[in-house]
């Protein structure tokens, strides 16, 4: 996650490509813990219809 820009880590763009997502092209990659020293979070990834699975 520390690579992503904040735009991929908010979901507004493709978290594989880091295209724009607009309405009806978005895939949820579902919820995914992040874990950086003693701090655990959830973050939702978001990709576009290219990565529907979440692949590169």
């Amino acid at each position: 996650m520390g690579t992503l820009t904040q735009r991929q880590q908010r979901g507004q763009d493709c978290v594989w490509c880091g295209v724009t997502l607009t309405p009806g092209a978005v895939v949820d990659l579902g919820p995914r813990r992040y874990r950086r020293a003693d701090w655990v979070t959830q973050w939702f990834p978001r990709a576009c219809r290219k990565h529907p699975r979440g692949e590169r």
